[in-house]
């Protein structure tokens, strides 16, 4: 059974496909005509209330009109108003946090506790910009930046370096095509420099991917993570399907050569889903990712629906756990499940004729150095790499997995993985992605001097929504209705208005990066080096525990190191 769209989005495509996306996008300021109404409605009782109990002197007519007013503003709060999530799950008491965070938050952190460069694992400052984007109002500041220059932490570990005189330099433009140079593939052309990151059908529910879905169409592409094909592309939005360990959605089951239970590629499964949804654009297989390298993921029964089950195809309220590796690699030797991968891509590109690349978080370098040798020993390998840092988010992960392991951040790992393709000769063969906390085009543009073609956020994406980082994903509470499939709480997500906040953050992501690539004086993002990016460090230099340096950056040089010691 393929998934279906909403009642909600059904409606709201249309109205798009009616007026043109430009016209039916919600605006920030839009306020629907019956919460007007209701306003003035409650406003009137309250003071008709006041004056009605003063006359009569009669505290039945205040306390009945009162009661009155405050029903229909709950209603009001409730059901009408669509911008603002908590208050649709939660009522007047919801304002209660608009009122802290509008009126006292500023206040208090200046006065008592921290600044806008705190907070974990995405600062307010990042998160501000996001909500900005998202509601299509311009980021401006007064006064000078709250940053420390030289804390790495929260300033993208990089400052941008502007030319004064760029000389003549063409309007920036971007567009990336993957498997041009395969025959009987179909290309996939990438126009937006940020794109959606995977997050799967179950982890965040079918209210916020559908807005995804809608937010992102025409404007960039969405990967719908490893819990199947459902509402990520219920728009007809550019779509990279992800197969993961589980092979939800595209997989049997079966038993290794041991005969432990296993879960296989169904081939027909994977070939019916390609042919009835032709806006799939790419197929990735997943490897690992950055929030639990090593591990596989798990969605706990109870965020295991009937159309959740239907999708992923597994079994109604049942705890769902993907292994750690997929069935068809399990070798004797790396060596040997590195060559089974790429028979396996190989197998996945002529089933489907679409690209297809892999998703992976390195924890060894010597991984893709054996990678590399695998692609040119059988002079095959995938269309695509992305690349996923040890800091990636997740709706569910171990502690000490998300906190401990992992090699660093992706800038570091694309560098290395740029250099390597390069010296084998197959570089332009392979389009590289970044993700993981890649928030801004001011983290954009360090991925992008490293040697990233495409950059992908998930976490960005989840605030544009409405996240506000409360850190209760895997807990089925969200407080947005983002990662719970309570009716409660997703009741908070507005489609439409939602929609629109994902499509202006993620259009407007693009147009601050093409503005930055400008200044630079390039044309392209992708033509950025690292000659236009200063690492910010203490004292200028950079003191790192690691052997190899794959930035060129970080590590000093041996006088260097030497005077850093006796400094």
């Amino acid at each position: 059974m393929g998934y279906k769209e909403s009642s909600e989005s059904r409606l709201y495509l249309e109205k798009l496909k009616r007026l043109g996306k430009d016209n039916g996008l919600v605006p920030y300021t839009h306020t629907p005509p019956l919460e007007r109404i209701m306003d003035i409605s409650s406003i009137v009782l309250i003071i008709a209330a006041i004056v009605i109990g003063i006359y009569f002197k009669s505290w039945a007519y205040f306390f009945i009109l009162t009661a009155i007013a405050l029903l229909i503003f709950s209603i009001r709060e409730l059901f009408v108003q669509n911008d603002r999530t908590l208050i649709r799950i939660y009522g007047p008491l919801g304002r209660i946090r608009y009122l802290f965070e509008d009126t006292f938050r500023d206040k208090y952190l200046q006065y008592f506790n921290e600044s806008n460069t705190n907070g974990r694992p995405i600062p307010r400052i990042v998160r501000d910009y996001i909500y900005q984007k998202a509601k299509a109002i311009k980021p401006i500041a007064s006064f000078g930046t709250e940053l420390d220059d030289f804390d790495f932490e929260n300033t993208a570990q990089s400052h941008i370096l502007h030319r004064n005189f760029p000389g003549s330099v063409k309007k920036a433009s971007y567009e990336v095509v993957i498997g041009e140079q395969r025959e009987g593939v179909r290309p996939f052309t990438v126009k937006n420099s940020i794109n959606v990151s995977a997050m799967s059908y179950g982890s965040i529910n079918w209210k916020a991917a559908e807005c995804i879905s809608i937010g992102a169409k025409n404007v960039a592409y969405v990967n719908t993570g490893e819990g199947g094909y459902g509402p990520h592309g219920v728009a007809g939005n550019d779509t990279v399907f992800q197969i993961g360990t589980g092979k939800f959605g595209v997989g049997k089951q079966g038993v290794l050569n041991d005969g432990t239970p296993a879960r296989f590629l169904d081939e027909d499964l994977l070939v019916d889903l390609v042919r009835n949804n032709d806006n799939i654009r790419m197929i990735q297989v997943k490897i690992s990712q950055g929030a639990k390298p090593g591990l596989g993921g798990v969605l706990p029964g109870i965020k295991v629906t009937p159309e959740i089950a239907a999708v992923r195809k597994v079994p109604i309220g049942k705890t769902i756990m993907s292994p750690q590796q997929h069935a068809e690699f399990i070798a004797a030797t790396p060596e040997e499940s590195v060559l089974k991968m790429l028979d396996f891509i190989k197998e996945v590109r002529n089933l489907t004729e679409l690209p297809v690349g892999i998703k992976l978080c390195v924890g060894r370098l010597d991984e893709i150095d054996l990678l590399i040798e695998g692609i040119k020993e059988i002079g095959e390998g995938p269309d695509a790499i992305q690349v996923d840092g040890a800091d990636g988010g997740t709706g569910a992960g171990e502690n000490i997995f998300m906190n401990y392991v992992g090699f660093g951040s992706s800038f570091e790992t694309i560098s290395y993985l740029d250099r390597k393709l390069k010296e084998a000769g197959i570089r332009d063969d392979i389009k590289i992605s970044g993700s993981g906390k890649l928030f801004t085009p001011a983290h954009a543009a360090l991925a992008f001097a490293v040697g990233s073609d495409i950059v992908e956020t998930a976490r960005g994406v989840m605030l544009s929504l409405g996240c506000i980082q409360s850190l209760h994903c895997h807990t089925n509470e969200c407080p947005t209705g983002i990662t719970t499939n309570s009716k409660w709480r997703m009741h908070g997500i507005d489609i439409p208005e939602k929609s629109t906040r994902v499509h202006h953050y993620l259009e407007g992501f693009h147009d601050d990066m093409l503005h930055l690539t400008e200044i630079l004086g390039h044309s392209d993002p992708r033509d950025i080096t690292t000659q236009d990016i200063r690492i910010i460090s203490h004292k200028n230099k950079f003191f790192r525990y690691f052997d190899e340096d794959p930035f060129g950056l970080y590590m000093p040089n041996a006088n260097d190191f030497e005077d850093y010691i006796h400094d």
